[in-house]
């Protein structure tokens, strides 16, 4: 029942709610329109008519000036348009046609002018270093050689020349006159010493540069030290060139690193030279001769600082020294090399050696003049102590003998030179 009651108030509720909603409703009032074309008003028409106007002309010189503003920017990013491309540029194409429209596109997309000359600076002198480390492989002398022929310095001073004048050129096409004056660029030659080979060749300007200098010093503490000595009458104090040789060294240190240091080493050190020296004739290959040279250089320099040289060893300090080298260089040359390195020591070999160098002998002839000189040296010795001659027959026979030597050389060098 209570339900009920209920609904029954809450129906009588929401009809009383449609009564009083519909009661304030605005009345709808039914009228109609004339038609447009027969409706007369000038006054309206003239303001109308005058307003379409004004909207065309401000319509129309909205319109001009845009069409004039876009032909503009159009005619601006065609004069400065950049070129898209899927190649990258290095400094291998430095010297090619497109690298010109690279740097044209560099400017055209707002790359500072700073910014374009630094990596057109790059480039150019990452493509000049290249040329001259291939000036320097092709120009590196056999340095394990006994006759090396480091005297090619003047040579490679013109290619530097030539390089840096075409390295100068190219900076003026590229990047303007007011860039090359204001280039100031490490110029790189070759000016005291050929720095060559893959490794000293492959140096920075600069660094290649501080070599040079320090080449240079050393060569005027060299000089002035002899003439000092040579002026004042005494001989050469061979710790005081150890101690020269040794503070350009500590100078090398500074700038090279161990691997650029030793290979200097190896074509322009006194104990590169010594060692060139004691191996002719064995004729080592360039590991050979970097192993040996790095397994005595330290052992003789330190013996250069404290005693001179061999000369100011005892006898026992000498023998010691010379056995150190000689196993040093039998464990690295085959038994076969290393027992024509032991001829190297007997003086008559070194003078089988002289002459046929002085004859421009192959090296195959060494070995036969060598017999024929210790055969001719027994003879002459033997007639030396022969007291059943005269002085003058012993003068006699000794010419004979050194007629006889000649005439013999002359043959070994003519057979060797014809089968070469």
């Amino acid at each position: 029942m209570l339900f009920l009651v209920l609904n029954v108030v809450l129906a009588g509720a929401f009809v009383t709610y449609l009564v009083l909603s519909s009661s304030r409703q605005p009345k709808i009032i039914a009228t109609s329109f004339p038609a447009a074309g027969k409706t007369n008003l000038p006054v309206n028409a003239s303001t109308s008519n005058r307003t379409n106007e004004l909207k065309a002309t401000a319509i129309a010189r909205v319109s001009s000036s845009t069409n004039e503003n876009t032909t503009s920017a159009a005619s601006n990013a065609a004069a400065a348009k950049p070129v898209f491309s899927q190649k990258k540029f290095t400094w291998q194409d430095v010297e090619s046609e497109p690298y010109l429209a690279y740097i044209a596109s560099l400017r055209a997309v707002g790359c500072p002018e700073e910014k374009v000359r630094t990596i057109i600076l790059a480039d150019i002198n990452e493509l000049f270093a290249k040329k001259r480390l291939k000036e320097a492989i092709a120009h590196d002398p056999e340095w394990w050689r006994s006759e090396p022929q480091l005297m090619v310095v003047n040579v490679l001073q013109e290619k530097g020349r030539a390089l840096e004048e075409q390295r100068r050129e190219l900076i003026g096409k590229l990047l303007g006159p007011e860039a090359l004056e204001n280039e100031k660029s490490e110029t790189y030659f070759w000016s005291s010493v050929q720095l060559t080979g893959p490794v000293l060749g492959n140096l920075s300007s600069e660094a290649h540069n501080q070599v040079q200098d320090i080449c240079s010093r050393s060569m005027e503490r060299h000089q002035a030290a002899f003439w000092s000595r040579v002026n004042e009458g005494q001989p050469l104090n061979s710790v005081e060139m150890a101690r020269l040789r040794e503070q350009t060294r500590a100078d090398l240190r500074q700038i090279l690193s161990a691997e650029q240091l030793e290979d200097f080493l190896l074509r322009y050190s006194h104990n590169a030279h010594q060692l060139r020296d004691e191996l002719r004739g064995v004729e080592p290959t360039p590991e050979e001769f970097r192993k040996i040279f790095r397994a005595l250089d330290l052992i003789a320099h330190q013996m250069q600082l404290d005693y001179g040289g061999l000369e100011a060893l005892s006898e026992k300090q000498r023998e010691r020294h010379q056995r150190q080298r000689d196993d040093i260089i039998r464990q690295t040359l085959n038994p076969e090399r290393y027992q024509a390195y032991l001829l190297t020591k007997d003086p008559l070999y070194r003078q089988a050696q002289m002459m046929a160098l002085q004859f421009n002998a192959p090296p195959k002839a060494i070995i036969p003049i060598y017999q024929m000189t210790k055969f001719n040296e027994s003879k002459r010795q033997k007639i030396i102590n022969d007291a059943s001659l005269t002085p003058q027959q012993k003068s006699e026979a000794l010419n004979a003998v050194q007629q006889e030597q000649q005439q013999s050389i002359h043959r070994i060098v003519t057979e060797a030179n014809a089968q070469r």
